[in-house]
């Protein structure tokens, strides 16, 4: 992994860690506002409840002491009855005056103390405490007296107290932090691997990629240069041969002849360059204007007629009187004449080519047919690609440099068709040019 890519994994971390910090704020302070919240409302309803239970007992326990002048001895089983009747979690308990214990229920955590706050208001009150393993717990006190009403007075004899053990919040919420904060380093830890892995894996597609291309243009350039340097150097030899001694005007004439047909050959391939590299660099290839796709047939077929006659090759066209569409017909005679030229190339005397145009569905179609040598089948994938050639020992004496049929496709799909290549070794190919129709557009 280069300097770059862990930088960019190293940015991508700290901002994750961002969000995750401030989701896990933001999640946090939600989850305390919400327990703060129901915590209000429990213990408003928790108080009602232990205040009429602590205040039912005061009573009781106020009737058993006018009648009986005393505390009921069987107290501690009363109360513990009284709580598992009611509720299995609230636990009483009964103080006297002075806050000693005088009974409680079983289920009453130990050493729960009366609260100190009882002794100085003698009203029911509510209280927060925490029991010895440290659980929050609430309490409700109520005064146990007699003597209501009477000359006598209030007398008061003790303290009923009830409570229920609350749930912890803080707790609750330190357990929650952790646990979120667990499942979001988690998270992270995971989503870094994950970004890691990607990074990694599209770091490693882009170099084999541009590895690719590199070899493409150092192939494409080698190529080309090769391409060029034969007609110089045919050129030159043309040259010194015709300078070396006198010659009659036949050989200056055939000297010269040589020179113009390699002239005529870097003519053509500066051409092909020229047109490639505009394709590569965006620039538009063609300009649209409504034209006959049976005309252009018959001009390419008229146009490679007399050469198919020089080698014995049987031309033959195909089409209706009229196919109207919209394409720049120059551009596609200049496709067909690549593909006639190179079909003529590998069609021997006696052989036949046909050139045909037909309309199918919403597309034009132009097919080339020959009764050549054909393809071998490991050369149809890279058929359309630049500067490659099926046969190179033949390539020269066919006039070929390899960029016809790439020229071919890159003006196909210019028109958004498409170039495709049949082929049975010994028998002949079709290439079928297919173009949208589109009649009805205009340039």
């Amino acid at each position: 992994m280069n300097r770059d890519e862990r930088r960019l994994i190293t940015l991508f971390a700290l901002l994750l860690g961002a969000l995750l910090a401030l989701t896990g704020v933001v999640l946090r302070g939600w989850v305390a506002r919400t327990l703060a919240a129901e915590e209000k409302v429990n213990l408003a309803f928790l108080d009602l409840s232990l205040r009429d239970r602590s205040r039912y007992l005061a009573d009781s326990l106020s009737e058993h002491i006018e009648t009986k002048d005393g505390w009921p001895e069987n107290l501690a089983d009363l109360l513990t009855r009284n709580h598992a009747d009611y509720n299995r979690d609230i636990f009483m308990q009964v103080f006297a005056l002075d806050g000693s214990l005088v009974a409680q229920s079983a289920n009453t955590p130990p050493d729960l103390k009366l609260s100190a706050a009882a002794t100085a208001e003698q009203g029911w009150m509510a209280r927060d405490v925490h029991g010895s393993g440290g659980r929050p717990m609430r309490l409700v006190v109520f005064p146990i007296y007699t003597g209501l009403g009477t000359e006598a007075g209030i007398k008061f004899h003790g303290y009923a107290q009830t409570g229920l053990p609350l749930p912890d919040a803080a707790r609750a919420l330190t357990t929650f932090t952790w646990v979120m904060v667990a499942s979001l380093a988690g998270f992270g830890v995971l989503f870094i691997a994950v970004l890691r892995t990607a990074v990694f894996a599209a770091a490693q597609r882009l170099r084999r990629e541009s590895e690719a291309v590199q070899a493409a243009q150092h192939r494409f350039i080698a190529d080309a240069a090769h391409e060029l340097g034969t007609p110089l150097a045919v050129l030159r030899g043309e040259m010194d041969l015709a300078l070396r001694r006198e010659r009659s005007a036949d050989d200056y004439r055939a000297a010269l002849t040589s020179c113009r047909e390699e002239i005529e050959r870097l003519s053509r391939l500066s051409e092909n360059l020229l047109a490639l590299a505009s394709a590569d660099a965006g620039q538009p290839l063609i300009h649209r204007a409504p034209c006959d796709a049976a005309a252009i047939a018959r001009t390419v077929h008229h146009r490679f007629l007399r050469m198919a006659e020089d080698k014995g090759v049987t031309f033959s066209i195909g089409s209706p009187v009229a196919l109207p569409f919209s394409a720049d017909a120059i551009a596609i005679e200049q496709a067909l004449g690549n593909l006639v030229g190179n079909a003529l190339r590998h069609t021997p005397n006696g052989e036949s080519v046909t050139l045909t145009a037909s309309a199918e569905d919403d597309a034009i179609l132009f097919k080339i047919t020959d009764t050549g040598e054909g393809i071998p089948p490991a050369h149809l994938p890279r058929l359309f690609e630049r500067f490659h050639r099926v046969d190179k020992s033949r390539s020269r004496a066919g006039g070929g440099a390899g960029l016809g049929l790439a020229i071919v496709k890159t003006l196909a799909e210019a028109h958004g068709g498409t170039i495709t290549a049949e082929s049975e070794l010994g028998k002949g190919s079709t290439f079928t040019l297919t173009l949208p129709n589109a009649g009805e557009m205009s340039s």
